[in-house]
């Protein structure tokens, strides 16, 4: 496996939960030098050279550690970790723990020799956790770099290339080849000593204790966060529903009050028009019988035909016609009338509708975030582990459920 690196840790300046502080003096160090030291040997007269040839002093490397250690583009070190077995089959207390911590010192030995471009500073084998495991903590470098930057430098990738680790697809990577190589002579060296390797084709990045238990907790927080985003994601479809129901609410009591008003309007033009209509629907019905009898006889200067055809008659028949127009406008008011007050009545039905509506999810969203406090409660009560089996144990029930709901409908339809 590869390590994140933890120097303290190897050379044991603190005890991690994991140790046992008696077994200790057990431990191998192979190799423990200052990595400063280390770059010093490796990259000072690269860093003369360098400097050499900058016309810009702000483009000098002082210290080509703290130049790393200060940027983002390697890594100052790498680590690997090896161990045969685990606790169960290669415990440390045990004959076989003996054998492992054999075979690890047999294939240590051997590490700088066939990794030359992978100065080893740091090397452990520890004796006092669960299974007997080394610590190889080295710098990766290559020389006669004709790049960017140092000709002899820090590179991962490089020094690897000058081990004969081409690289191809990201899963045939320098890396991936160069730790499958690895494994091989650990491998043999196994196979030396009659024991068989079980290849499960894996070297996940190793977990410290304390990482182990924020991963642990990292997965508890995220099905917190998985459970928080659901009810989260029902809390606003409530919140938005209760939006639009609002929204609905506000536009209907707003055409109530537009339809209120004008019927208001049309009822005042009504009133005014209504006392002087009803006199002139009477004179109205009385000039649409005979209107000619209204006309009086002739003057002693004209003739009866004349007055009655020239004056009498062109009067009384535009009379007529007021009398009519004023009639038919009367109803036409009076029917627009009508019309605004039904729309009135129909909007104050639909209004009362939408806010028993309203009132419903207002009321459906105090039970949710009741709910939601409840299931808090019972959250915080039984733990994040205890409450994710009872929920996969109800997932597994309804979706147990879902399908034999399934299978009778498909029975029922062949029947």
């Amino acid at each position: 496996m590869r390590g994140p690196g933890s120097l303290n840790h190897n050379r044991r300046s603190f005890t991690a939960e994991n140790v046992d502080p008696k077994r200790s003096s057990l431990n191998v160090v192979y190799r423990d030098e200052p990595i400063q030291k280390v770059y010093h040997e490796l990259f000072d007269e690269a860093v003369k050279r360098y400097n050499a040839k900058q016309k810009r002093k702000d483009r000098c490397i002082t210290d080509y550690y703290e130049h790393l250690r200060t940027g983002k583009q390697e890594k100052l070190f790498h680590e690997l970790i090896v161990q045969i077995g685990n606790k169960d089959d290669m415990g440390v207390l045990t004959e076989n723990g003996a054998l492992a911590k054999e075979l690890l010192d047999e294939y240590m030995q051997g590490f700088q020799e066939r990794n030359p471009t992978l100065r080893v500073f740091g090397a452990f084998l520890h004796m006092d956790e669960a299974t007997p495991h080394l610590h190889i903590d080295f710098v990766p470098y290559v020389s006669g770099w004709k790049g960017k930057g140092l000709d002899t430098k820090v590179s991962l990738k490089q020094a690897l290339k000058a081990l004969g680790f081409a690289g191809g697809s990201k899963r045939e990577s320098e890396l991936n080849q160069w730790i499958n190589a690895e494994k091989e002579q650990l491998a043999a060296v196994m196979e030396r000593h009659g024991i068989e390797w079980e290849q499960k084709g894996t070297h996940e990045e190793h977990l410290s204790v304390l990482d182990f238990k924020k991963q642990e907790r990292s997965k508890e927080v995220a099905a917190l966060e998985a459970t928080k985003q659901e009810c989260q994601t029902d809390l606003t479809e409530m919140q938005e529903q209760l939006e639009t129901a609002q929204t609905a609410v506000e536009a209907a009591e707003q055409r109530v009050q537009k339809a209120e008003l004008t019927y208001q309007k049309q009822s005042q033009k009504l009133n005014k028009l209504a006392p002087i209509m009803e006199g002139l629907e009477n004179l109205s019905a009385q000039y649409s019988q005979r209107p000619e009898e209204w006309v009086p006889e002739a003057a002693t200067f004209e003739t009866a035909k004349s007055y009655r055809e020239k004056k009498a008659m062109p009067l009384i028949q535009k009379l007529v016609k007021v009398l009519f127009a004023l009639h038919r406008k009367y109803w036409e008011v009076k029917n627009e009338r009508d019309k605004y007050q039904y729309f009135y009545q129909d909007e104050k039905k639909a209004t009362r509708h939408l806010s028993q509506q309203l009132e419903q999810v207002k009321a459906e969203n105090s039970q949710f975030y009741a709910m939601k406090r409840d299931f808090r409660r019972v959250w915080n009560y039984f733990g994040a582990e205890k409450m994710q089996q009872v929920i996969g144990l109800m997932r597994e029930r309804e979706q147990t459920a879902d399908r034999s709901q399934k299978k009778n409908r498909q029975n029922n339809v062949e029947l």
